[in-house]
């Protein structure tokens, strides 16, 4: 079972097309779901179809608690980042205080890449974000999905670290949303990859509470 959450909690997944920002959303909706929880998502998309940005949002708490899919500027209170550039540009929707655990996977919408400006470095990238949470957690995501036999799936290795840290919802309840979601041998590895990002997490420290 879930341990549960008292108020809702704001997520905000940054992600470019064929990341699986939206497929991460959805996982972590039908966990929520299942777990008995209040749960809305929302998302703004760029050329979503593949290399665009997409900006989606996950809101949960108890029944009855979610009433809006999206939400506003410096309200999140984690931002789960599968590409830096994009992670950079959504930090305004943060709280104070807020969480950013974020993949270290440089891959700039295809709207940023043609642009004249210079694009940041990966180290500018990460600076930016540890200027706002110092103990960011940055996550070689796509080197442990690769692991796994599953390069898509750095977005599940992502989930692993976000639940292992926070523990909203139980891994049984992600397990069998992953499951749902994707059938067959995908789904398989996408599990596999899920538990490696668990393990980072207690092999890296990074569970809190």
């Amino acid at each position: 079972m879930s341990r549960g959450i008292k108020e809702v909690f704001n997520i905000l997944i940054a992600s470019v097309g064929g990341q699986g920002g939206l497929t991460l959303s959805r996982t972590i909706a039908i966990a929520a779901v299942s777990e008995g929880l209040s749960v809305r998502t929302g998302e703004t998309l760029g050329m979503s179809q593949r290399f665009g940005s997409v900006t989606s949002f996950v809101r949960m708490g108890p029944q009855n608690a979610v009433m809006s899919p999206t939400f506003s500027e410096g309200m999140a209170h984690v931002m789960v980042g599968l590409e830096l550039t994009e992670s950079v540009r959504n930090l305004r929707y943060l709280s104070e205080g807020g969480k950013i655990l974020v993949a270290d996977t440089v891959k700039p919408p295809i709207t940023a890449s043609i642009g004249t400006a210079r694009m940041p470095s990966k180290d500018e990238l990460v600076g930016a974000l540890t200027s706002v949470d110092p103990e960011a957690v940055i996550v070689p995501a796509r080197k442990i999905a690769y692991d796994v036999s599953n390069p898509r799936a750095a977005n599940m290795v992502m989930l692993g670290v976000f639940n292992r840290i926070f523990g909203i919802l139980s891994d049984d309840a992600v397990i069998n949303a992953i499951l749902t979601l994707l059938p067959g041998r995908r789904g398989e590895t996408s599990v596999a990859a899920y538990k490696a990002g668990i393990k980072w997490a207690e092999e890296n420290k990074v569970v809190q509470g």
